[in-house]
């Protein structure tokens, strides 16, 4: 195909049922396959696996939510489709379903399972007879009224779909624990876009000027949303101790921001050299990866949430930087962070636990160095095409079953 040929051919109209379309023409699409997939909203970091998807299979991705931080559209075609919120993070969008019938997919790919999505698009695949197969990366059951009276709804899901993608092992074991077949689960890795995290053209040495940082101060970072779920509390208060333990002067650099961002400012006011920065754009994290001697993701379960995956700790370690997670975080849980090797991984909510992993990094150059050069080659093993690699395998179950 010639370069003109891979160019974007694209166009923005409204149609009957609503939307935005745009129309992509894919390079090495598999022929005689048409693949539909229906999720909710476009973040930054699925922009890249939409495109190697879309190299892959002649396929359409149709967003039924809205949600203007995350409409990161690239190179592949998609339908943004009007949609209303039915309820507090619950939009439907009815159009899918003539969407859908107009598309007129050989197989379709629904998530979330909890979301209108996922569940509209094994509707409509249930009445059509298409093969379907489910995204998810959820691995426990959120403790509210509506999850847990539509959980046998899941359920059903979970039995009926063709096949079951998921973003790690950790949610393999999750579904065999339901009563899931294995056979029809298949793993696509969840990723980012490493080459972008990889390196930084913003000089650190800078950064720490402007943040305030001396240039020899070795530094814990954490990236995230400042909410109780993400267990910042518990890594304030290991670094209060951490900072009477090491010989350096260590710092703590919170990026973020969230409902409970004030709560945490106020509780930092009392550990000296703890900085919170609030929001940082994306483009701009790679910087501060690179000022990073260790990253940390503290996340704890709660009755609402378990991390599905934190694709923070896929961009540090990208970055190489040695990565501290709690076994509540799925990249931790699956493996990817391997405890003594390239990080470690920490009970959740056990402050001292925490502050021992810190000391050791931050207090031993050589060892976060080590660490974060085997971080670097690890995560390499997980990039776009692993991922459209495991969808492919799904995708092929689905079809046979």
């Amino acid at each position: 195909m010639s370069g003109e040929e891979r160019d974007v051919a694209w166009f923005t109209s409204w149609l009957l049922f609503g939307g935005t379309v745009n129309v992509y023409v894919a390079p090495r699409a598999i022929a005689g396959m048409r693949v539909a997939i229906v999720s909710e909203f476009c973040p930054p970091y699925r922009t890249g696996f939409y495109e190697a998807f879309a190299d892959r299979f002649e396929s359409k991705v149709f967003f039924c939510n809205t949600k203007e931080s995350w409409r990161a559209f690239g190179q592949f075609p998609y339908l943004e489709l009007s949609n209303y919120e039915l309820r507090d993070r619950y939009a439907v969008a009815p159009g899918v379903f003539g969407a859908l019938r107009e598309y007129n997919p050989d197989v379709i790919v629904g998530s979330p399972v909890e979301g209108f999505g996922g569940q509209a698009s094994y509707l409509y695949a249930r009445v059509t007879g298409t093969p379907f197969v489910l995204w998810t990366g959820e691995w426990h059951l959120p403790l509210t009224t509506l999850r847990t009276t539509t959980f046998p709804l899941v359920s059903r899901i979970y039995e009926g779909a063709d096949a079951i993608a998921v973003y790690g092992p950790h949610i393999e074991h999750y579904l065999a624990d339901l009563g899931v077949d294995r056979d029809k689960v298949s793993v696509a890795w969840n990723t980012v876009d490493t080459t972008k995290f990889a390196s930084s053209e913003r000089d650190p040495g800078e950064l720490r000027r402007e943040l305030g940082i001396p240039s020899d101060s070795p530094i814990a970072l954490f990236v995230g949303r400042m909410i109780e779920s993400k267990g910042v509390r518990y890594l304030i208060d290991a670094f209060k101790a951490v900072r009477w333990r090491t010989d350096a002067e260590p710092h703590l650099l919170l990026v973020g921001d969230g409902d409970d961002y004030d709560a945490f400012k106020r509780q930092a006011e009392d550990v000296p050299n703890t900085t919170l920065t609030g929001y940082v754009d994306n483009d701009d994290l790679p910087a501060y990866y690179a000022l990073a001697d260790c990253f940390v993701l503290p996340s704890v379960q709660t009755a609402i949430f378990r991390e599905p995956w934190g694709l923070v700790v896929n961009e540090a370690m990208s970055s190489g930087t040695p990565v501290i997670a709690t076994g509540q975080v799925g990249a931790a849980a699956a493996g990817v962070v391997e405890d003594g090797v390239n990080g470690y991984v920490v009970p959740e909510r056990n402050a001292r636990a925490l502050a021992d992993r810190l000391a050791s990094l931050l207090d031993d150059s050589e060892k976060a160095a080590t660490f974060g050069n085997r971080a670097r080659e690890r995560i390499r093993e997980f990039d776009y095409e692993r991922m459209v690699d495991g969808m492919a395998e799904a995708i092929e179950t689905a079809v046979k079953r």
